[in-house]
């Protein structure tokens, strides 16, 4: 019974696809902490208002919410405030996809 659950990908109701899902979102954190350090965006950033200056509309850094492929512009305002101020940038990568699902395709 043990061997038959470490086997099944479906236990906590992970989907099966859920490690690429990880892997990938992990890519998309890297590269948006690249960005910020090469662009020099200076931390901390205080609100909703100044990552919104910095990821503008059109941004095409993109993951899902709610099922629908979304810019990570147009997440920014559902980012939970206790986030503010960032203070660095692998903090803004995770603020940026918090809202993002994993495994969800």
């Amino acid at each position: 019974m043990v061997n038959e659950m470490a086997e099944d990908p479906s236990i906590l109701g992970a989907p099966s696809g859920t490690p690429e899902s990880i892997s990938e979102m992990d890519a998309i954190k890297a590269n948006i902490v690249e960005q910020l350090i090469s662009c020099g965006v200076k931390f901390p950033i205080e609100s909703k208002k100044e990552l919104m200056e910095i990821y503008p509309y059109g941004t095409p850094i993109k993951c899902r919410y709610k099922g629908k492929e979304t810019s990570i512009h147009d997440l920014i305002p559902q980012i939970d405030d206790s986030l503010f101020p960032i203070k660095t940038p692998g903090d803004a990568a995770a603020a940026l996809l918090s809202r993002c699902e994993v495994g969800q395709k």
